[in-house]
């Protein structure tokens, strides 16, 4: 700025024209300077809505370092657009893999967790999300994989949506297909070990057969659900014929448990047992599953399957045996009779609603001729 006495007016008498001159030149130059700080404060007032381009990322994560607690908040900010790509999500975890400085992978896995916790889960941004996570969480770097684990063991249940999403496009047999079904009717939040209906879409069922997909892939994604173990909401069946090795099973069995998988034949009965406290043996129906083999034939809960195919059957895991010689659609004959013993547990527990117990009787038997199905209906949109 021009110094002040340039444009004082002497003492000295001056025309008055000259004087006012004098003021309109300094009322402009003042205008003129100020025009630009205007304009620089509305711009700074109006931040700019437009996508502008992805910045480099390796300058951005040298700017998390920053001395300066701006630059890191605007260089965080910026590293947020790398999640909406799978190729910048891949460039995230390249750098996540480089043995970044902790405070950048602390940044790299907070926006990854953000986008993980925000997503459809059949996005391919999402799933190359999950990757990244899995793959961190086996990290030498205990900061890194301890964090990795941490967001996985948080959301679990997207873990398990984007699972069985994937599985699902690879044509693996499961039930329920949509994910959302699962949390439908219990929440995730459910106690391990709530009292489940085994048919239920609560229960994720898997059935590994000749059908299950041979790509590495599937597997993997399979190893991912190993959470739905810990509360019971998962019911892995091995059927028989199936393309697994022994240490694949061995390695299922260890991340579900053994009570969850569980080694069946290729046709499906459709029965849940009930305990049998008779001195008889033979197999006490529970529950029947609805379209199933034995709900086309008429069983029903409290029926005792005594014999198939006219042998005696001694117990449920004979039954099972027996199911692994059949093929799906042969013919089976059972011998059932009608179990008092649901009766006899109701007088115990409420004699009063109940009339007098009758003489023993001897139960009457009928034969059921069962149509054997597989374990889950064909899907419409194969060939």
């Amino acid at each position: 700025m021009l110094p002040l006495q340039i444009f004082k007016c002497p003492n000295t008498a001056r025309p008055a024209g000259l004087r006012h001159v004098v003021l309109l030149q300094l009322t402009a130059l003042m205008l003129v300077l100020a025009a630009p700080a205007a304009a620089w404060a509305q711009a700074a007032a109006e931040p700019n809505t437009a996508p502008g381009p992805q910045p480099p990322l390796t300058p951005l994560l040298q700017q998390l370092t920053a001395r300066e607690f701006s630059q890191r908040q605007q260089a965080v900010t910026q590293l947020q657009q790398f999640a909406g790509s799978v190729n910048g999500l891949q460039q995230l975890g390249s750098a996540l893999a480089a043995n970044p400085a902790p405070e950048v992978a602390r940044r790299i896995l907070e926006v990854l967790e953000h986008h993980f916790s925000v997503t459809d889960s059949s996005t391919p941004e999402i799933c190359a999300t999950a990757d990244i996570l899995e793959q961190a969480a086996l990290a030498k770097r205990w900061d890194i994989a301890e964090t990795s684990s941490q967001i996985l063991d948080r959301l679990w249940t997207t873990r398990v949506n984007v699972a069985v999403a994937e599985l699902v496009r690879l044509k693996a047999p499961l039930q329920p297909k949509d994910p959302r079904l699962l949390w439908q009717e219990y929440g995730p939040d459910a106690a391990p070990g709530f009292a489940l209906n085994p048919n239920s879409n609560s229960i994720l069922r898997i059935y590994i057969d000749e059908h299950w997909p041979e790509s590495p892939r599937a597997f993997e994604l399979l190893k991912r659900l190993s959470g739905m173990g810990r509360f019971g909401r998962i019911s892995i069946y091995s059927i028989q014929g199936n393309s697994l090795t022994a240490e694949q099973k061995s390695t299922i069995k260890s991340l579900f448990g053994d009570t969850r998988v569980q080694e069946r034949g290729r046709v499906c009965l459709g029965i849940l047992q009930e305990p049998f406290f008779g001195e008889d043996s033979g197999v006490l129906i529970g529950s029947v599953e609805k379209n199933s083999s034995a709900d086309k034939a008429g069983l029903e809960g409290g029926d005792l399957i005594t014999s198939m195919n006219d042998q005696p059957l001694q117990d449920f895991d004979d039954l099972v045996t027996r199911l692994k010689e059949c093929q799906v659609g042969q013919q089976i004959r059972l011998e059932v009779t009608r179990s008092q013993q649901r009766q006899r547990l109701q007088r115990m527990l409420n004699p009063s609603q109940l009339p007098p117990e009758p003489p023993p009787a001897a139960p009457a038997k009928r034969e059921v001729v069962v149509t054997l199905q597989g374990w889950y209906p064909p899907d419409p949109t194969e060939n």
